[in-house]
């Protein structure tokens, strides 16, 4: 059974698709299911190059009863939340950080075996004013973020494990079925109910959701923006530049006019410029290429042989 999923409802042109999915393979998520709910061609041909690097692609379902976001996120827990232990349900704008040197696969190993789900905190950062251009990475644009007595920040989203809910009606706070809520320090969350969706006390935790809002509101007395840039987010920015090389490198082989699309996208980037040796290049195709096709045969014949896992 893989261990964890990203599922996102994605549309339109989602400039920054490229740089949200190489940060999440910095941190180490393997798996993206993504919905399309109307991406434009250049954004559907970026994930059909993505296709043999964990990123599904699915078309967004509609249902009569609820948005097609929700209708896409029940379509998941029917048919394929199944495959993955822990899935977290994210925008577009929302990047899932660790803190910086550790990967997402530690943590998650940790998560406590009564836990249905996890609450990770939200810190929304300015988008108002950028620092760079917006041909640069998304991390450098917005590096300020609110301060974390903002009303913002008490926002949370959650990683739910396999089988602790049934549906999703509302995304921070599905009803469990199975399993505690902990925060992501794994004490007991301690739920708001003034505010749904909020927690009482903010815990950054060792993972933190940061969120990036096409439309940031303007500063107010409880939304300052940090003195300096964040150093969580500084410290992902060369792990992220690193798998945007690859990722040019693999395009080059596989889709050269693809690769040159995303460069012209990312002219105010520099760093993408600087090739990436042939051995670590090799290394990453291992990683990120071979060794899921290894896993998934490896897969197969544990469930001929003992027959499908179980998460609890």
């Amino acid at each position: 059974m893989r261990t964890f999923a990203i599922v996102a409802v994605i549309e339109g042109a989602a400039p920054d698709l490229t740089e949200w999915l190489a940060f999440h393979r910095a941190v180490g998520v393997r798996h993206v299911v993504i919905y399309d709910n109307g991406l434009d061609p250049a954004a559907a041909a970026l994930l059909r190059l993505h296709a043999d690097l964990g990123v599904i692609t699915l078309p967004c379902p509609t249902r009569l009863d609820c948005t097609p976001k929700f209708a896409a996120y029940n379509h998941f827990l029917a048919s394929r939340a199944r495959l993955f232990r822990f899935a977290a349900f994210l925008e577009a704008d929302e990047f899932l950080m660790p803190a910086p040197g550790r990967g997402l696969d530690a943590w998650l190993a940790r998560i406590p075996a009564h836990a249905g789900a996890v609450v990770i905190n939200r810190r929304t950062f300015d988008t108002a004013e950028p620092q760079a251009p917006a041909t640069d990475l998304l991390l450098r644009r917005f590096p300020r973020g609110a301060t974390a007595e903002s009303e913002d920040n008490r926002l949370v989203t959650s990683i739910y494990r396999q089988g602790a809910i049934a549906a999703i009606r509302d995304a921070p706070w599905a009803e469990l079925v199975q399993g505690e809520r902990l925060m992501s320090d794994f004490s007991p969350a301690e739920v708001d109910p003034e505010r749904p969706g909020a927690v009482l006390g903010v815990r950054q935790g060792e993972i933190r959701l940061n969120h990036y809002p096409l439309h940031y509101p303007l500063p107010s007395p409880g939304r300052l923006a940090e003195s300096e840039p964040c150093p969580r987010t500084a410290g992902w920015t060369g792990p992220t530049l690193d798998e945007m090389r690859h990722l040019l490198a693999y395009a080059d082989a596989v889709a050269p006019a693809e690769a040159a699309r995303l460069r012209s996208r990312y002219t105010g980037v520099p760093e993408l410029g600087r090739p990436v040796s042939p051995q670590e290049h090799r290394r990453w195709r291992l990683r990120h290429l071979h060794r899921p096709r290894i896993e998934a045969a490896g897969r197969f014949l544990q469930r001929r042989i003992f027959g499908a896992a179980r998460p609890w």
